[in-house]
């Protein structure tokens, strides 16, 4: 379906710092490696589908129109043969970024292409799939929203012992996402304050998840989920031997890292330009 077939739980254990061997007293965690790089997307052996390079020219043209500010249509793949919906699928690619939205009876599977901000998302339901089309944006509309799905978590009344630093920082989260307003954007760094294994699996268990999870992969993955709070969200930073290196609370909307830029928008849009002149010449 997309690079997230299900949602991941939350880590609670960070990774054992690196020693270096010529300096045993200097502790540190370990950088994530093994980045994704972009490698253009090639016609291979399905042939160019008038209607798909129209697809990448509108694509192109939606480009411009978030660079200016201007919201763009979504383009239905439905509507197109199967042969084109194929060739889109060849060089459109799959980028980093996937999510996954469930609310009530319905799932969206969401996947950015390789040229960033262009994503195709398929709206699941009971029978099958219902919507399948492409939309350029920093993050899709539907995902854009999902910040204000809740799970209904109670604030708890009273604390078991054994936690540290759990209890006010619960206390400061609820209070927070009740009073957010657009706009508002915060990064609590697990990572820097003191918390023991007891308060981090306290947290998980009483903030909850919201059914929302997007994966964004590059050095490493950050791996991002709703919390039962509207509007809090878990961002979680992995090495490439799966170790949490950096534990986040985020208060926002949408967490930066599963957004697209201007400049990712220019960048697309110079790339899918080179793709029309590949197209044209092939």
């Amino acid at each position: 379906m997309t690079m997230l077939e299900q949602h991941s739980p939350v880590a609670t254990e960070n990774a054992a710092p690196v020693t270096p061997f010529d300096d045993p007293e200097c502790g540190y965690l370990a950088m994530p490696q093994g980045m994704h790089s972009f490698s253009m997307p090639l016609p291979g052996e399905i042939p160019a589908s008038q209607a798909g390079i129209a697809v990448v020219r509108r694509l192109a043209e939606c480009l411009s129109a978030e660079l200016n500010g201007i919201d763009s249509d979504r383009i239905d793949r439905d509507s197109y043969d199967e042969e084109t919906r194929r060739f889109l699928d060849q060089v459109l690619g799959d980028g980093e970024v996937s999510a996954l939205i469930d609310a009530d009876d319905v799932r969206w599977a969401i996947r950015e292409s390789v040229f960033i901000g262009v994503w195709r998302l398929r709206e699941f339901r009971a029978g099958g799939i219902v919507r399948d089309y492409l939309e350029v944006g920093s993050v899709p509309s539907v995902l854009r929203h999902a910040g204000t799905y809740t799970a209904g978590v109670e604030r708890p009344r009273s604390f078991p012992d054994g936690l540290m630093n759990a209890p006010s920082l619960l206390t400061e989260l609820f209070a927070k996402s009740v009073a957010f307003q657009e706009g508002q954007s915060e990064v609590i760094n697990l990572s820097l304050l003191p918390m023991t294994e007891n308060d981090l699996a306290y947290l998980v268990e009483v903030l909850g998840l919201a059914g929302v999870s997007i994966l964004s992969k590059g050095y490493g993955d950050c791996r991002i989920r709703l919390t039962g709070l509207p509007n809090v969200w878990w961002v979680q930073y992995f090495n490439v031997s799966d170790q949490m290196i950096l534990n986040t609370l985020e208060i926002t909307p949408i967490p930066q890292a599963a957004q697209a830029t201007q400049e990712d928008f220019e960048d697309s849009l110079q790339r899918i330009e080179e793709l029309l002149a590949m197209l044209k010449d092939s």
